[in-house]
């Protein structure tokens, strides 16, 4: 699942299918018979574990296996004025194929007491700054 996501990174046009069939809400399903297209073999449960995962792009919390991503490009510019203009709160296009790949001018800051479970979202083009749960009305 890793080498599938890796790949999925460096590669725009397998992110754009990725992206595609995130926005649509395809099934886990759709993601493994997608890897199967570009040579990888991951189970259902690979993508259900994947998505638990927290993002590894969080500010405040790299670890030193992402400090390759952050040299390398490890977010992206997924700003588009046509889309995100219509935005008021987080959506698929802020955090990307299991979020895994924040937009740039996204964040998620925890506020106050971690175990409350309040965190700030922000878009740095002026979307949007609320506070919510970790992913608020993410859609």
């Amino acid at each position: 699942m890793q080498a599938f996501i890796e790949k999925a990174k460096s590669d725009n046009a397998l992110m754009a299918r990725l992206d595609e069939l995130g926005a649509a809400g395809a099934s886990a399903e759709g993601v493994v018979a997608l890897a199967a297209e570009h040579g990888f073999s991951i189970t259902v449960e690979d993508c259900r574990e994947a998505a638990a995962k927290s993002c590894p792009h969080r500010r405040g919390e790299l670890a030193e296996t992402d400090l390759d991503d952050v040299a390398g490009g490890g977010t992206q510019n997924r700003w588009d004025p046509k889309v995100c203009c219509n935005y008021a709160k987080v959506e698929y296009r802020c955090v990307g194929f299991l979020t895994w790949c924040w937009c740039d001018h996204y964040s998620r800051d925890i506020e106050g007491n971690k175990d409350f479970g309040l965190y700030r979202h922000r878009c740095s083009m002026g979307r949007f700054n609320y506070l919510g749960s970790v992913w608020a009305e993410y859609r």
